[in-house]
């Protein structure tokens, strides 16, 4: 069984697209990673739904309290 999804997502900061896999077998958490483009850093939320096999990230561009 693959448990790998890709997700596509723009930087809140450039708007770059930034392609993610992600892996459905784990729980819910926030995810820090920072832009290979402009290299500012990204808070994800990425809630997953083992019955639906769905994965939902939202995006915190508020960087204060990151660092």
């Amino acid at each position: 069984m693959n448990n790998y999804i890709n997700k596509n997502i723009q930087c809140p900061n450039c708007h770059h697209s930034i392609d993610m896999v992600i892996d459905q077998s784990q729980s819910n958490k926030k995810v820090y990673d920072d832009c290979p483009s402009c290299h500012r850093a990204i808070e994800f939320n990425m809630e997953i739904n083992p019955y639906t096999q769905s994965v939902s990230l939202s995006i915190n561009n508020d960087e204060d309290g990151l660092f």
